[in-house]
């Protein structure tokens, strides 16, 4: 079996408009695919970074314009600033003037990059099946979003988490545990949430679907199930099958470890993240020690995403 790469790079032109300054960054040709891919990955890793990356692609800005543009509190975007700095991205234009007042700008690296971003775009790269014709849409079912802002509001409080998604594309009042959502409107609800209650590394995206997965209908009908461990695993394309309508997840299994391979799609960092939480919840549900491991990722180049879980 062949798996279709979820992501090709692009070298299209950022815009008229982008701002460029030259760098004396090393690299500023990228010429290696290699520094691509790992300045990528450091991009993508942190949606903080990625979103004031993105936001400096018109023209240069100060930090507290960038907070406004990103609604990031002006600390990330500063911390942003710093990385992607550091990281030959982006560049102060003016250093001669107090921090908050600094103007910052995209460096070639840093245009060359974006280029690389915009081209990866969508979110997932989906399997067409059999009789699915033009307009297919990735998609969520609704059931575990349900149950992911119950447990948020019993824990955080219904005004806390009702702020936090206020800019959600989707009304969560119409969600319902039948209801499909796209996949990308998804991916837009768990990066609200990160901004709202988490650092910018995702460990509250993984965290909060590590306590909350066990609510979810089709999870918990596996995980009550009186088999093994093993067995169990062996059982969890069923669940995906049920809960998302595009690419496939693959199971093998071996003694008291299994690997679960993520085929045909391209997540956000939130997702993988989310995912990740998933798989360490149904140990923790079965009161099995253990650790899960995230061994490749498609948005650092591999074919597909894999998750390495032992106990």
């Amino acid at each position: 079996m062949v798996a279709a790469r979820a992501f090709t790079g692009v070298s299209a032109a950022v815009g008229a408009r982008t701002f460029i300054c030259e760098s004396s960054h090393p690299n500023d040709a990228m010429e290696s695919r290699g520094h691509v891919w790992s300045d990528f990955s450091f991009v993508v890793s942190s949606g903080y970074r990625e979103r004031v990356l993105t936001s400096l692609a018109r023209k240069p800005k100060v930090p507290r314009q960038l907070a406004g543009e990103t609604d990031l509190r002006i600390g990330h975007v500063s911390r942003a600033l710093r990385e992607l700095s550091g990281r030959g991205l982006v560049e102060c234009l003016t250093p001669e003037v107090r921090a908050r007042g600094r103007l910052y700008g995209l460096t070639s690296d840093g245009a060359a990059l974006l280029a690389d971003l915009n081209g990866s775009r969508s979110y997932v790269t989906p399997t067409v099946r059999a009789g699915q014709t033009g307009g297919f849409v990735p998609k969520i079912r609704g059931s575990s979003v349900v149950r992911v802002l119950e447990y948020l509001r019993k824990t955080r409080g219904r005004a806390a988490v009702d702020g936090a998604i206020e800019p959600w594309s989707v009304d969560p009042d119409h969600v319902t545990e039948d209801t499909w959502i796209s996949v990308n409107a998804c991916a837009q609800l768990l990066d609200l949430l990160e901004t709202k209650f988490g650092d910018g590394s995702y460990g509250f995206v993984r965290r909060l679907f590590s306590e909350a997965m066990s609510t979810f209908p089709t999870v918990r009908e596996q995980l009550t199930k009186a088999i093994p461990l093993t067995a169990l695993v062996e059982r969890a394309p069923i669940v995906y099958a049920k809960e998302w309508n595009y690419g496939r997840l693959e199971v093998k299994t071996e003694r008291r470890k299994a690997t679960m391979s993520h085929y045909d799609w391209l997540p956000t960092p939130a997702m993988c993240a989310m995912f990740h939480g998933i798989y360490e919840g149904g140990l923790a549900f079965r009161g099995v020690l253990g650790r899960v491991t995230k061994t490749l990722c498609v948005r650092t180049g591999s074919d597909h995403c894999e998750y390495r879980v032992e106990w």
